[in-house]
């Protein structure tokens, strides 16, 4: 794998420039040389090897099958390992890992002439796949880095009991005080999973993360595709769908996050509608709150864990063969792209798009009618 950044990594260089101030007294910035980064005495190249077993077969010509099962090994990872802040560089690229993807995918054809005017043909697709880290030296078992058995994606957070909707579920609730303060009839209560009437992350180790566990993985799984088509005699009808049947998703609570607008310092009235106030106790939203530093309310969690799983009609086209002498072809469609979508996401998100949510289009729908001549 030669895809590793620098061309010499094995090599430490030293940058040349300028420094941003006149030291020589001439009125020119003075040259400089920085020195180069850590370089691990051990680099190799990444290795990977990869099997598969498949079968494809076809039974009179209406239907086709296509499976294929694959183990894909990745060893000699190069990546940064975590070093104590006291280290005083940053990590050099070493062969650090190793990680194992093992998946399958599925295509299955079906075609039928059902007579001389009207044939049709279904193609679906289906896949999956999971990628775990199978070798790694983390030997304090931290969650936040690499650990052996880790399924890459994973997302760790509380369990949410739901809102405090009285001063009585503030004062009988275990102690909050780890994650902010002024917690208020309207904010959000964690579950208690340890016991101990402390909501903690604990050590931040495997065995010991406090309230936390693995509430979902962002890895996409179960990928699907559809596309029928159906022609009678000069008109013929095609439709592509597409989608994800299982993946979850939270937003980074270090970007700027359309989902929680007072993190945007502009708010947006379906927040304010579907926030919590006496009169709306089963808002999606807690307690309106202003104050851009307070988070306490959206630590990663299972109330506003998006299931990011969808389908999307992304294309249909209907077109007709005009039957024209004096020319090879003739074809007037009509087309339609991103008709129809669903999704178990908030109303304003979109599974498809960045995870930063940063303020772009969405995707729009779209209407082509044309004509298409071949001389």
């Amino acid at each position: 794998n030669q895809n590793v950044g620098a061309y010499y990594p094995y090599i430490s260089t030293m940058a040349s420039g300028t420094s941003d101030f006149l030291l020589d007294g001439g009125g020119n910035l003075t040259n400089v040389i920085s020195p180069g980064g850590l370089v691990s005495n051990s680099l190799t190249w990444e290795t990977v090897e990869s099997k598969n077993v498949g079968v494809d077969f076809t039974v009179k010509r209406k239907l086709d099958v296509s499976f294929d099962y694959f183990i894909r090994d990745t060893r000699d990872m190069l990546m940064q390992k975590t070093y104590p802040g006291v280290l005083g560089a940053p990590a050099p690229a070493e062969n650090a890992a190793d990680l194992r993807n093992t998946g399958w995918e599925l295509a299955v054809t079906w075609r039928d002439q059902v007579s001389s005017d009207l044939s049709y043909r279904v193609n679906l697709s289906l896949s999956d796949y999971q990628t775990e880290i199978t070798k790694y030296d983390n030997p304090t078992g931290k969650i936040s880095d690499y650990y052996v058995g880790k399924k890459v994606g994973e997302i760790w957070g509380y369990q949410t009991v739901g809102f405090f909707q009285s001063e009585e579920d503030l004062a009988n609730a275990a102690d909050q005080s780890r994650l902010g303060s002024n917690w208020r009839v309207g904010d959000i209560q964690y579950a208690d999973l340890d016991g101990d009437e402390e909501i903690t992350t604990g050590s931040n180790i495997l065995g010991d993360t406090g309230d936390r566990i693995r509430i979902g993985n962002t890895t996409p799984r179960y990928s699907f595709g559809i596309n029928p088509s159906i022609k009678y005699k000069n008109f013929k009808l095609d439709v592509f769908a597409q989608g994800i049947l299982k993946r979850e998703w939270y937003p980074s609570t270090g970007n700027v996050l359309r989902f929680f607008p007072w993190k945007t310092l502009s708010i947006e009235q379906w927040w304010i509608d579907d926030s919590w106030t006496p009169e709306n106790r089963d808002a999606y939203f807690p307690l309106k709150q202003y104050a851009y530093s307070d988070s306490k309310n959206y630590y990663p969690q299972t109330r506003y864990l998006q299931h990011a799983s969808y389908i999307r009609l992304k294309n249909v086209t209907l077109s007709y063969d005009i039957p024209v002498k004096f020319v090879a072809n003739a074809q007037v469609y009509l087309n339609g792209t991103n008709l129809w979508e669903a999704s178990g996401m908030y109303k304003t998100l979109d599974p498809e798009q960045p995870s930063d949510l940063k303020g772009r289009y969405l995707f729009q729908r779209s209407f082509t009618l044309g004509l298409k001549v071949t001389l």
